[in-house]
């Protein structure tokens, strides 16, 4: 079908709206398939450049939603994908019979805040476009909310969503989406610990992938089966999805494909006791995660959002000011009474706009403030893991690989319990001391039992109802730790209290290391400190509040006061 549709428009003789309505068939059939042909973009834009010859609004937009999905897939920039998408979806809106287009502008939209983890955004999205009428592929909008729940770990969701889609692209006969769920399907499913299901999933995907040359879902297929064989300890196949996916990649270059593979080829190689590889490739998934999951990229959507928002309040509002001096004109015409009306009107519908100005700049001012927040949350996990990968490290150039494989699994450990809680806002105190009871015994085997440490809640704290900001002392503690205790003679102490007072909850961090004259003579500085420092203010500014930080010098070490409002979970 698709050789016939090519000879077709090579054959056609007019540059008219049938021939854009057939280069666009053409490429929504063909596209998918060779998503690593680099004419694409060439391709779209002739068709673009022609659609604005003839002043065809459906072959402008179509073909700006298309760009969109060349630069967000192929690729890999979501900024750019997002920058058209928003131009088509411009067009589309603006006349009832384009209404059917909208549902695909606004799928790749909501993809877009998948993609970069804003999850409750993602799923407003699509839910909303469930229940829209126009869209007339409903398993499609099922498939992508099967995938956030997947990626929020609710798994029995995950499923039910997935296994509806499927049914809805089993009826529509629609081959790439059936592959595209399936594989999805087997990760959730082994995940769930339904293991042969989950292999079962992940063999009749390959099947239709290799059955219809889909090429498009090849590499993404092989990852997730990479991760289906790891959880059924069968390392030899896991391996071999891994390393061809990433072979496949180099072509396709997606990275967020190539970052789920690192990670999973880690696990692989840790799982064979190839420690020196599992950390060889963990560190760059660490690297390539920190760039896909980038702040300024969450900043910058975020931006063009509100941009989008502005440049069409401004259009409504050069509408709304072209009627209203058609109505000045018109009443100069009835009386001097209606003209008086009509100026009394616009004023107050110019101090209208002028109050929507001001709440979508306070709006995007929150936005900064809170993103801002989350690069200073992002900074926390490289700034340790690094530390602890290269005590991994040490030991494997050690050979001391029992070491190693210990420190690993507890390392794993706390990387599982910082990556789902670096996200959040706030956390249960709890859990945070949770996560630093596992930090800290890992820098006491870092440091040979270098230092012992104690914990004390105040009876008056119900840990299990405080929210406290994620990893808020951790930076304080590993200043203790290198910088205090490393360099004292003797075992050290830190004491890590929580109590309250004057409705403000006082975090510290008490040690009885060498203290900050002698360890500022070393020149050695904590960023960590430092971002601590620039995360409080963010929030007092946030949240109105009056939170600090304190640094007392004592006879033999140093104590560190934070002070935070209490904030209760319920």
């Amino acid at each position: 079908m698709i050789d016939s549709l090519e000879n077709v428009i090579q054959n056609y003789k007019n540059k008219d709206t049938t021939y854009v309505n057939l280069r666009i068939k053409y490429v929504a059939r063909k596209m998918f398939l060779t998503p690593a042909d680099t004419t694409w973009t060439t391709y779209v834009n002739k068709t673009l450049a022609i659609s604005k010859q003839l002043n065809y609004p459906k072959g402008i937009a179509i073909s700006y939603n298309n760009l969109g999905i060349i630069n967000h897939y192929f690729l890999s920039d979501p900024l750019e994908g997002l920058n058209y998408y928003q131009k088509s979806y411009a067009i589309f809106e603006k006349e009832q019979k384009f209404k059917k287009y909208e549902v695909g502008v606004l799928t790749n939209i909501g993809l877009i805040y998948y993609e970069q983890q804003e999850y409750d955004k993602a799923l407003k999205s699509f839910k909303t476009l469930l229940i829209n009428p126009e869209n007339k592929s409903k398993f499609s909008t099922q498939f992508y909310i099967g995938n956030i729940y997947g990626d929020q770990k609710k798994l029995d969701s995950s499923i039910y969503y997935y296994k509806k889609a499927l049914v809805g692209a089993e009826q529509n006969k629609h081959t790439i989406f059936i592959a595209n769920i399936k594989t999805n399907l087997s990760i959730v499913q082994a995940n769930a610990g339904f293991l042969e299901d989950a292999l079962t999933s992940t063999n009749e995907s390959l099947d239709l992938i290799e059955q219809h040359n889909i090429e498009g879902l090849r590499v993404t297929a092989y990852t997730n089966a990479a991760e289906v064989h790891l959880q059924n300890k069968n390392i030899e196949k896991a391996e071999y999805y891994a390393t061809n996916s990433l072979k496949l990649n180099e072509a396709l270059n997606s990275l967020s494909t190539q970052n789920t593979a690192l990670k999973t080829l880690a696990n692989v190689y840790a799982e064979k006791g190839d420690y020196k590889n599992a950390l060889l490739t963990y560190q760059k998934h660490i690297v390539l995660r920190d760039s896909l999951i980038n702040v300024d990229r969450k900043l910058e959507i975020s931006r063009k959002e509100i941009q989008y928002e502005a440049d069409k309040h401004k259009a409504i509002s050069e509408v709304e000011i072209e009627r209203q001096k058609s109505i000045k004109n018109a009443s100069l015409i009835g009386g001097s009474g209606l003209v008086l009306a009509s100026l009394i009107g616009f004023i107050l519908y110019r101090r209208k706009q002028e109050a929507v100005s001001k709440s979508k700049e306070a709006e995007f001012n929150a936005k900064v403030s809170d993103t801002e927040l989350k690069a200073l949350r992002s900074q926390m996990n490289p700034h340790f893991i690094f530390n602890s990968l290269n005590s991994i490290g040490d030991y494997i150039l050690k050979n001391d690989t029992q070491s190693a494989s210990d420190y690993l699994s507890k390392f794993a450990k706390l990387m599982r319990l910082t990556l789902e809680n670096s996200e959040k806002k706030e956390i249960l105190l709890s859990d945070d001391i949770s996560l630093l009871k596992t930090y800290m015994d890992i820098e006491r085997k870092r440091f040979n039992s270098k230092f012992n440490y104690t914990i004390t809640i105040d009876p008056n704290l119900d840990a299990e109802n405080i929210l406290v900001p994620p990893m808020i002392l951790q930076p304080f503690i590993e200043n203790s730790i290198i910088h205090g205790l490393a360099q004292k003679e003797g075992v050290g102490l830190i004491n890590i209290s929580f109590k309250t007072e004057k409705n403000m909850l006082i975090c510290s961090v008490d040690d009885n290391g060498i203290g900050r004259k002698k360890a500022t003579s070393t020149n050695n500085k904590s960023m960590g400190m430092a971002i601590t420092k620039s995360r409080i203010e963010i929030i007092n500014k946030l949240k109105n509040t009056n939170g600090t930080v304190e640094i007392i010098d004592k006879t033999e070490g140093t104590r560190i006061d934070v002070s935070l409002p209490i904030e209760l979970a319920f």
